[in-house]
């Protein structure tokens, strides 16, 4: 894991932001977007994914399975859903994480951001609400169906959502990262959606978008 940010590590309060990379990247990839959107009072948490991919990279769960979870196209949970063992790992390390980073820090807030299966766990984990997360920002990501459970339990949830999608996306279609909103906002989340013409990246016009979604709030 990689700190950094304008507060330092002896400094408590201020907004505290996790970022998750995506799958395959390695797991400072998400550094150089950490110190883009960096402003007082911020302190980033740049996690690295457990699982070593073969030819390089990490990962928060395999895809190369035929148990792969599956993408969440409304608020119904197929009927019985094999739940993914590898998910609720990554769920609860972030979890972990989060923990650890409450007790030494003390935060005013706390944000989560991710990138394509990284902006899937932050969605997941943000709606687990265990510990309550702020805001969370899904970079060219879908919801997934083993975060459905959590999407309807009457708790503590982030109310702000941000989500960003390449119109072009050749790995995660479009119209997933869409769906968002339409399956969220009736559950009292206040989406923003900023779609994009592009394809699976993280273009200068989202990093300042989410850099505004980051800032003070008036």
């Amino acid at each position: 894991m990689v700190r950094l940010g304008p507060l330092r590590e002896q400094d408590k309060g201020g907004l505290l932001v996790v970022l998750l990379h995506g799958w395959r990247a390695p797991g400072d990839d998400l550094v150089g977007l950490g110190r883009e959107l960096a402003q007082p009072s911020m302190r980033f948490l740049v996690a690295a994914a457990p699982l070593a991919e073969p030819g390089g990279g990490r990962a928060w769960w395999r895809l190369d399975t035929p148990d792969r979870p599956a993408h969440a196209w409304t608020d119904e949970l197929p009927q019985n859903y094999p739940f993914n063992p590898q998910v609720t790992a990554a769920r609860q390390l972030v979890q972990s994480l989060l923990r650890d980073a409450q007790q030494r820090y003390a935060p005013d807030a706390i944000a989560l951001a991710g990138f394509s299966q990284g902006a899937m766990l932050a969605l997941d984990v943000a709606l687990a609400a265990d510990p309550p997360v702020d805001r969370v920002a899904v970079l060219s990501g879908v919801l997934l169906a083993d975060s459905l459970p959590a999407l309807r339990l009457a708790r503590t949830a982030p109310r702000a959502v941000f989500v960003s999608h390449g119109r072009q996306d050749p790995v995660l279609p479009f119209a997933g990262g869409a769906s968002i909103e339409a399956v969220l906002t009736p559950y009292g989340h206040h989406v923003t959606f900023f779609p994009f013409d592009g394809g699976h990246q993280i273009p200068a016009a989202v990093v300042a978008q989410l850099r505004a979604f980051l800032g003070p709030r008036g």
